[in-house]
């Protein structure tokens, strides 16, 4: 299996969960202004997140939340808080994003199999490419696969060489995954090897997704996770989504398309993020 460089456990996922000296405060307006920007920066937080961040209960958190609501700074939804509208948090069907850049997916999904161990504890993600690895998974490696993927659980089903967990809560049709409270508390009771992680958007600032429960269930995920491996093709670093997922930080590789510019590859190597690339055949009809 080839080696990574970078972080084999994820620095910063617990990090991310306790109160740094970015978030102390002194006074209330001061802790509001502090949640403002921290869920603007997120795009959508879980009140229970809010207050692992702030350091504070979550009635606290909650009466802060109705505060900023009535103020028409921040939006209340999902049990949580989001700087964007409803509509803005729906994010793009699972059946059109399965019919974009198949070629590169195949590819990635192909190469994700050099990270994957006998016996070894994985999870895949809710996306299509991920949805793609599930299909390539062997027999002989004796795996056990957790996910919150209707189409991953529906290919593995046919796999009788791999355990399959799958993750329970109310399935939206958008994603094809399963997410809410039960999702999160089944998540808490593993620790997974390695997470295969999905995205719907890349900047310098992170991944991120369309869509505030999916963001919520990936960021659990990656809190449980030893190594966190994003499978994303190029096109991912020019399309704006609405939710961030996480930092660079918590992110050890990312297996690519060639096609990633060099801007993007030097921004990586400076967050310590391992690129791995590969070279898309493009399929010529018969």
């Amino acid at each position: 299996m080839p080696s990574l460089t970078p972080r084999e456990h994820v620095s910063g996922k617990r990090g991310d969960r306790t109160v740094s000296d970015e978030l102390r405060y002194g006074t209330a307006p001061d802790r509001r202004d502090r949640l403002v920007k921290v869920v603007e920066d997120q795009g959508y937080c879980t009140i229970a997140e809010l207050s692992s961040l702030l350091g504070v209960s979550e009635m606290t958190i909650r009466r802060d939340v109705a505060r900023l609501v009535d103020l028409e700074l921040l939006k209340s939804y999902h049990g949580g808080v989001s700087s964007v509208t409803q509509q803005e948090l729906q994010g793009v069907d699972y059946r059109a994003r399965a019919a974009s850049n198949g070629d590169a997916k195949r590819e990635i999904a192909k190469r994700a199999l050099d990270y994957i161990t006998p016996n070894a504890v994985i999870a895949l993600d809710a996306g299509t490419t991920a949805a793609g690895l599930a299909a390539l998974l062997p027999r002989d490696l004796h795996l056990k696969v957790i996910t919150q993927s209707l189409p991953v659980v529906t290919t593995l089903v046919q796999n009788d060489g791999i355990e399959v967990t799958a993750l329970g809560g109310v399935l939206y049709p958008e994603s094809l995954s399963f997410a809410g409270p039960s999702t999160l508390e089944s998540i808490a009771n593993f620790q997974i090897q390695t997470l295969f992680l999905a995205a719907s958007g890349l900047s310098e600032r992170g991944a991120f997704c369309g869509t505030d429960f999916d963001a919520i269930t990936k960021r659990a995920l990656i809190e449980v996770s030893d190594r966190v491996i994003l499978i994303a093709d190029s096109s991912k670093f020019s399309i704006g989504a609405m939710v961030k997922i996480c930092s660079w930080d918590a992110i050890s590789a990312i297996i690519v398309d060639k096609d990633i510019r060099p801007e993007h590859e030097e921004m990586l190597a400076a967050h310590g993020v391992a690129v791995i690339t590969v070279d898309v055949r493009q399929e010529i009809p018969a």
